[in-house]
């Protein structure tokens, strides 16, 4: 038995012409935030984190980006993307 989406109650959803409609404005956004925020290494905006990392070694995959643990912190090696080689 497949469950019905809570969506299905809302009083306006049997009216919708496409009932699953994505909005591509908010996915171009959020891609593009992704994508900025990654090759330019801005905080909020990466999705660059320890988890990813992580992922990568056991995947074995690009070992030079492993995170570096130093007593009681943890580094990330930067990565080289086309943005920053164009800077040298």
């Amino acid at each position: 038995m497949e469950e019905k989406s809570i969506f299905f109650d809302l009083p306006y959803w049997s009216r919708l012409e496409v009932i699953h409609f994505i909005n591509v404005m908010h996915v171009e956004k959020n891609v593009c935030d992704s994508l900025i925020g990654t090759l330019l290494n801005i905080n909020e905006k990466t999705k660059d984190d320890i988890n990813v990392r992580l992922d990568l070694i056991k995947m074995n995959i690009r070992g030079k980006l492993a995170p570096i643990e130093m007593g009681k912190r943890t580094y990330f090696p930067q990565p080289v993307t086309p943005c920053q080689k164009m800077k040298k």
